[in-house]
């Protein structure tokens, strides 16, 4: 059982923990104060699986998207500092600069090991957070699966990432057989395509179109099926203005309904223009290795190829049995926040208000009705975007961790860090970051 009470406590160890331990840090906290608990010590670890299955090389975001603990220098400096090319920040100017996914990688784990990070990680999963009853200093115990009190924290952050991978109903059941299971797989699992094979892509985001690529590039052909039109071209995952401050805040404005609304409309599948991409999507047209079908699968068994799927068409009728490799379902993750024990277990027991399947969250990111100023229960990541819609991204995990930190500095009455502090922090990670990315192979930009 865990005696001490540490100041904050981050159940999940992924980005979110990494930025918010990182804000934390660079207002004056020190590692024994912050505890991190979660499966991974590597913060980068579910990422790095999940870029690797979907064979992601840059990210969807921007230059200003990374884990230092200042604003500057943005990526595309960072690559100049390190490549010494000017076309870096002429792109980031110009919007088409995208940070490589080894260099942010490669970020990630210099600011982790010059804030101290490792220092403060304790590898448990935790099921329960549990607000303390009775006299005494206000604080939550943290208890994992098996009911045990592994810690206790005046602040809490939930940082546990996205739900379970979520697949069409048909696919679901379908993997429940042994024999069909390893040919119908998640755009983030890791795969492999066969020369020569036949695929179905379900999806039409990000990750489908990024898919529709790897299958093409593996030689192999690809049927596209969407159950909607074409995605929308957008660069981000949600319209650029739900990215600063101004229409963040006039979302906020919303009641939660109404955001979830715009939620549902503006995090539909989208995907940014990749040059790249739309000239092999336009040769595997013109040599018969790419087709779009618009409708969903209603049937699918094993066959002589691999599977057999029958697809019913929107417009009407159906495509009758198809001979196909395998299936590749790009379709996301669960978002509800049932989906999760840990979440499912904390609005059973509080009571915590619903919007739909989301938590109702405060402006702040607060659990209701458990969030108090001076012992906070927030969120943070995908659950909290009913309050900052792009929540999932680097930009909207830096904005909710460093406003995390800064009510918790001011509940603790705690002196910021001094400024001469807080800028050797930051550059010995600027440094570190440029010399590791230095190191690494160019990634080239596809935009």
């Amino acid at each position: 059982m865990a005696e001490d009470i540490h100041r904050v406590g981050i159940v999940g160890g992924g980005f979110g923990a990494l930025l918010t331990h990182t804000a934390l840090r660079y207002l004056g906290f020190e590692p024994h104060e912050i505890l991190v608990l979660g499966d991974q010590p590597d913060p980068v670890a579910t990422y790095r699986a999940f870029a690797w299955g979907l064979g992601q090389t840059v990210l969807r975001s921007e230059s200003e998207s990374h884990f230092l603990p200042a604003d500057w220098p943005t990526f595309a400096v960072m690559d100049l500092m390190a490549r010494r090319r000017l076309s870096s920040v002429r792109r980031s100017i110009n919007r088409t600069f995208n940070p490589a996914v080894p260099d942010i990688l490669a970020e990630a784990h210099a600011v982790a090991e010059l804030t101290g990070y490792h220092k403060s990680f304790g590898r448990c999963r935790v099921g329960e957070v549990i607000r303390a009853e009775g006299p005494g200093a206000p604080h939550f115990g943290l208890y994992d699966e098996d009911g045990n009190l592994r810690a206790r924290a005046r602040h809490v952050l939930i940082a546990v990432g996205h739900g379970p991978l979520n697949f069409p109903p048909v696919l679901e059941r379908a993997r429940h057989d042994p024999a069909l299971r390893p040919r119908i797989v998640q755009a983030y699992e890791p795969k492999r395509y066969t020369p020569g094979g036949r695929y179905v892509v379900v999806g039409s985001g990000i990750a489908g179109v990024n898919e529709w690529v790897n299958v093409l590039l593996s030689g192999a052909e690809c049927i596209a099926l969407r159950r909607t039109e074409a995605p929308d071209e957008q660069d981000l995952n949600v319209p650029r203005c739900l990215f600063e401050a101004y229409g963040i805040d006039a979302f906020q404005k919303l009641d939660h309904a109404a955001r979830l609304r715009i939620l549902s409309k503006v995090l539909k599948g989208t995907t940014p223009e990749r040059r790249g991409w739309q000239e092999l999507i336009a040769q595997g047209y013109a040599n018969g290795t790419f087709r779009e079908v618009i409708g969903e699968i209603t049937e699918i068994g094993p066959g002589p190829e691999g599977l057999v799927v029958d697809i019913r068409l929107v417009e009407g009728g159906r495509t009758g049995p198809l001979h196909v490799t395998g299936v590749s379902a790009a379709t996301g993750f669960d978002k509800g926040a049932r989906a999760l024990p840990i979440l499912r277990r904390l609005i059973d027991r509080y009571g915590v208000p619903m919007e739909g399947p989301r938590i109702a969250l405060d402006s702040n990111c607060g659990v209701p009705p458990l969030d108090r100023p001076d012992s906070r229960l927030a969120m943070i990541g995908i659950h909290a975007n009913i309050v900052v819609p792009n929540g999932d991204t680097i930009a909207g995990l830096k904005y909710i961790a460093r406003r995390f930190a800064g009510d918790v500095r001011r509940a603790e009455r705690r002196a910021k860090r001094p400024f001469l502090e807080r800028t050797r922090m930051h550059f010995r990670c600027v440094r570190r970051s440029v010399r590791d990315i230095r190191a690494l192979p160019d990634t080239p930009q596809i935009s």
